[in-house]
């Protein structure tokens, strides 16, 4: 893969594609997170935890049906999508919940999203599997 190609992922749409993600995610996810910490209730933290994969999921499935079809474009995606996740987040844990911003970016917080990328890699593949079926 060289530069080019790598660029012409980086597009407006990619972009949008993320700020949907990205706009949809946090609030939901901020809202499902509350509610477990009042409650208490265990359906909210299987909730939380089923949330984020499915909804990147999804998100990369639509991305990639109009997306390049190849491993390098998908694992791109996956590794810029979450960075950018975690800058945003970062970006919004002091306003948000008082924290410093290193607070979020920890081994723990790394190892659980590992589910996201793989979900984004899916995705990308689904999206190009999908379209083969309905063409046939």
């Amino acid at each position: 893969m060289n530069f080019s190609s790598f660029r012409i992922m980086l597009t407006k749409r990619w972009l949008g594609f993320f700020a949907i993600f990205f706009l949809v995610w946090y609030p939901v996810s901020l809202l499902i997170v509350s509610a477990y910490e009042v409650t208490g209730q265990p359906l909210l933290f299987i909730t939380g935890n089923v949330f984020t994969p499915l909804w990147t999921l999804l998100v990369s499935f639509l991305y990639f049906r109009k997306a390049p079809d190849d491993w390098a474009s998908r694992f791109i995606t996956a590794f810029g999508w979450i960075i950018l996740m975690f800058l945003f987040s970062a970006i919004l844990v002091k306003p948000i919940y008082g924290y410093d911003w290193t607070s979020i970016i920890n081994l723990d917080v790394l190892n659980a999203n590992w589910i996201n990328m793989i979900a984004i890699v899916i995705g990308g593949f689904a999206a190009h599997k999908s379209s083969s079926i309905t063409n046939v």
